[in-house]
C-alpha cells in the first residue's frame, strides 16, 4: 500500500512539476515581449543544433584522423600500455576540440541571426571548459566503447577487433562447429566483422587469441585438436589461454594468417570510432552551451526524488 502511494504521490508531483513549467514557458513566450522571447528560443535551438553538428562533426574528425595515425606508427585497438595511453590522449584532445568548435559556431550563428547578439567572440580553451569536455567526450565515450577507448584506433588483427561485439567459447584449437558457424554468420549479418565491421562473404570462426599465439606454433595447435581432458589439464597448468570465436570476414582472416605465420603486425581500418565519435561529440556540444542548465535540472529531479522518498517513507 506504500508503494502505491508512493506511486500516485510520483504521478502528481511530477505532473504538476510539468505543467508548472509549462504554464511559466507559455507566461514568458504569450506575456509582455512575448514575441521576442520566442524569437530568442528558436534563435538559441538553432543555435545549439548547429553548435551539436559542428562538435559531432569535430569529434567524428578526430576519430578518423587517430586511426591514421594508428597506422602509420603501429598503435591499434587492444596495443597494451601504450596503447591505452595514446588512446586516452586521442579521446581527450578530440573531446576538447569538439566543444570549443561548438562555443565557436554557437557565437557565429547567433550574430547571424540575431542582430541583437553582440559581444566578442567567447574566449577559447579555458582551464575549466577544456576538463569540463575532456570528462563529459570522455565518459560517453567510454560509455559506448564498453570501457575500451582503444576502439578509437585501427583494429590489429592479431588481437580481438574493435568492432567485436559478441562471442562464444571455443573448445581449443579445435574448429567451429555447424552450431557455432550458424551462430557467429548471425553475429557477422548483424554487426559486422570484429576487426573491419564489414557483413560481407562467408563467416571465419576466428579464434581469439590466435591457435599459434595461445600454443606457441602452429604444430603445436594441431595437435591438440581433438585432445583428451588430460591434456587439456596440461593445457591450463601450462597457462594455455582459454580461447574464444569471434564473427570473421574473409579479407581479415587471409591478412590474419600472414601476420601470424610472419609475426609482423597488420592493422585494418573500421568506423567504431567515427560512429561513437559522432554521439559522444554532439554530448559534449550539448554541454558547451547549457551545462549549467542541465545541471540545474539534474539537482531540481534529485531534491525532487528526495522529497518523494521522504514522504513515501
Amino acid at each position: 500500500r506504500d508503494r502505491q502511494n508512493a506511486r500516485v504521490w510520483t504521478c502528481v508531483l511530477s505532473n504538476t512539476y510539468i505543467c508548472s513549467k509549462l504554464r511559466e514557458l507559455s507566461k514568458e513566450t504569450m506575456g509582455h515581449g512575448g514575441r521576442h522571447r520566442k524569437d530568442d528560443i528558436d534563435t538559441e535551438r538553432a543555435t545549439t543544433a548547429m553548435a551539436m553538428m559542428a562538435s559531432s562533426m569535430t569529434f567524428a574528425t578526430c576519430a578518423a584522423a587517430a586511426q591514421r595515425i594508428g597506422l602509420v606508427i603501429g598503435i591499434g585497438c587492444g596495443t597494451p600500455l601504450v596503447g591505452g595511453l595514446a588512446s586516452a590522449v586521442a579521446v581527450g584532445a578530440s573531446a576538447a576540440l569538439s566543444g570549443q568548435s561548438a562555443r565557436l559556431i554557437s557565437h557565429k550563428h547567433e550574430r547571424q541571426l540575431s542582430k541583437r547578439a553582440r559581444g566578442k567572440a567567447p574566449e577559447l580553451f579555458k582551464d575549466v571548459d577544456v576538463i569540463r569536455d575532456i570528462f563529459i567526450g570522455g565518459s560517453v565515450f567510454l560509455f559506448l566503447s564498453r570501457g575500451n577507448l582503444s576502439r578509437i584506433f585501427p583494429s590489429d588483427v592479431a588481437r580481438v577487433g574493435a568492432n567485436a561485439y559478441k562471442s562464444v567459447a571455443a573448445k581449443g584449437s579445435e574448429y567451429a562447429t555447424d552450431g557455432q558457424r550458424r551462430l557467429l554468420s548471425t553475429w557477422l549479418k548483424a554487426h559486422g566483422c570484429h576487426h573491419c565491421g564489414s557483413k560481407r562473404g562467408s563467416v571465419i570462426g576466428d579464434h581469439m587469441p590466435p591457435n599459434k599465439k595461445a600454443f606457441g606454433s602452429g604444430a603445436a595447435a594441431k595437435a591438440n585438436r581433438r585432445a583428451s581432458l588430460p591434456r587439456r589439464i596440461v593445457n591450463y597448468i601450462r597457462g594455455v589461454p582459454l580461447q574464444r570465436f569471434y564473427p570473421q570476414c574473409e579479407p581479415c582472416s587471409a591478412l590474419q594468417s600472414v601476420a601470424v605465420r610472419t609475426g609482423t603486425r597488420k592493422f585494418v581500418t573500421h568506423r567504431v570510432g567515427f560512429k561513437y565519435g559522432i554521439v559522444t561529440g554532439a554530448a559534449c556540444g550539448v554541454a558547451a552551451l547549457h551545462y549549467d542548465e542541465i545541471r540545474n535540472w539534474i539537482d531540481e529531479n534529485v531534491a525532487l526524488a528526495r522529497k518523494l522518498f521522504t514522504s513515501s517513507r
